[in-house]
């Protein structure tokens, strides 16, 4: 089977737009992080992370699971699975903290898109790892480094818009943040091979794990969730007298 057959490709374009969705709605928020003291607002900054991480990189990566066509039954470790939230949301406040405490500083923008790529390979794999099935699970070590590369590159682009671009060219932003993570994401499974493990392994693969079809649902919450909170922004700012920093008061 030909690794475009191997995905559902209406899930792909969704898991795409789930993460544009979701950059889009934490970047908004993040516009919010410097505050007219010239610090950083934390309960922004935790909002954008928490949004970024859940939504533009989590429940993309499991609605690209769901579109993956996996020819035996698989189930995803609690545990793990919740540690796969933990880390992208963790990563993503750490990025933001970066960016926007240094925001005119070129080595703290490019550390931060290293930080942000990390965090969408991190929850990548650690994601996988999650998986549990009646089968061995292979990376093609070359495979994953363009992997990682490519969402550290497009994550570092995205982040320099979103920071110092003015006006609509912002919202290119999304667009590639979106690319990042799908893009990252979908590399990464190019690189990844099954090899069946044979039944009698005495394993217990829906103890304690969720179903594929659960993670669909917490998916499409976390979207929900999501595209919730980006309404309700639009009435905080209408009501509320929260101003971006100087640099991006006429984005």
């Amino acid at each position: 089977m030909s690794y475009f057959a191997q995905h559902h490709m209406g899930l792909v374009a969704l898991s795409y737009l789930i993460s544009v969705c979701g950059a889009f709605v934490a970047l908004q928020m993040a516009n919010y992080i410097p505050n007219r003291e010239g610090g950083l607002n934390h309960g922004w900054m935790t909002m954008a992370a928490v949004v970024f991480g859940s939504c533009a990189i989590w429940a993309m990566h499991f609605t690209g699971m769901l579109a993956y066509r996996l020819e035996f039954v698989a189930t995803y470790d609690v545990a793990m699975t919740l540690l796969s939230l933990a880390i992208p949301i963790a990563f993503s406040a750490i990025g933001f903290q970066v960016v926007y405490r240094w925001p005119d500083s070129t080595p703290a923008w490019l550390g931060a898109g290293v930080v942000f790529g990390g965090g969408v390979a991190a929850m990548h794999y650690v994601g996988m790892a999650a998986l549990r099935a009646d089968a061995h699970m292979h990376h093609d070590q070359t495979i994953t480094a363009i992997a990682i590369g490519i969402a550290i590159v497009a994550a570092t682009v995205a982040l320099r818009i979103v920071v110092h671009w003015k006006g609509r060219l912002r919202l290119l932003s999304p667009l590639i943040m979106g690319l990042a993570v799908c893009g990252m994401h979908y590399t990464a499974m190019m690189g990844m091979e099954f090899q069946a493990a044979g039944s009698g392994t005495g394993i217990d693969y829906f103890n304690g794990a969720w179903s594929a079809q659960f993670m669909g649902f917490i998916s499409g919450l976390a979207v929900l969730l999501t595209l919730l909170i980006g309404a309700a922004m639009v009435v905080v700012r209408k009501s509320l007298d929260i101003n971006p920093q100087a640099s991006l008061a006429n984005a």
